[in-house]
């Protein structure tokens, strides 16, 4: 019975709904507040080599200083 319903014809359908689909929910700003909150002191560090490897490792998604990447913006990732 699927079978029937599986031709070229539905298929492209098919394919055409979901890509409008996609593009409409780009409209939705839900979930595209990529803005940092201001940073207002840092945190005591034990040593110096603990602030050098947040920096490196951790400060992008743990502080107030996200770097956004270009695919976050687009739904539904975002």
């Amino acid at each position: 019975m699927i079978a029937r319903w599986l031709n070229k014809g539905n298929i492209i359908r098919i394919a055409a709904a979901l890509f409008a689909l996609f593009i409409l929910i780009q409209l939705i700003p839900y979930g595209r507040d990529h803005t940092n909150p201001p940073r207002t002191q840092e945190p005591k560090w034990d040593s110096p080599a603990t602030r050098t490897i947040f920096m490196r490792v951790c400060k992008d998604c743990h502080s107030n200083e996200t770097d956004w990447p270009s695919y976050t913006n687009i739904a539904p990732l975002s």
